[in-house]
């Protein structure tokens, strides 16, 4: 009985010390795989997650754009939080020089993040027409830059 008890008792402890990977490491996001269905071209906020993913420390980068708009919201890593004016504007600064064409709004705030996030999500499965992506980034472009 005491054999069995040991032996139990180890292989639990064995099993809850294994590396899982969902530990302290770095819990970096993949871009969500918009669908080539939508008929709402993306091409532009895909290539702007990409770029500034790629070329900053950024724990997670979530864009949507229509015609004339590119709404980018970024987080950061969070022992950089106390340089996030900085991050903004040299962020802000490099999308405006890639996508020249657009007006661009940059966000470091997380609501901004989870709701573009939401948004994606929207258009990935069709919910969402060019109209209304036009009026929700509005929306957002407008709630990001109120001061609370």
């Amino acid at each position: 009985m005491k054999k069995l008890l040991a032996v139990l008792l180890i292989t639990t402890f064995i099993t809850g010390c294994q590396a899982g990977g969902n530990g302290q490491g770095k819990n970096i996001e993949k871009p969500m795989q918009m669908s080539n269905k939508a008929a709402l071209n993306q091409h532009i906020s895909e290539q702007a997650d990409q770029a500034l993913r790629n070329e900053n420390n950024l724990t997670d980068v979530q864009a949507v754009n229509d015609d004339k708009q590119l709404l980018i919201a970024a987080q950061v890593p969070h022992n950089e939080r106390f340089q996030m004016k900085k991050i903004e504007k040299k962020l802000t600064n490099q999308a405006k020089e890639q996508f020249s064409d657009y007006t661009i709004t940059l966000s470091l705030d997380k609501k901004i993040h989870l709701e573009v996030m939401k948004l994606k999500k929207r258009i990935a499965e069709g919910k969402v027409d060019k109209k209304k992506l036009s009026m929700e980034i509005d929306s957002l472009i407008k709630l990001s830059k109120e001061k609370t």
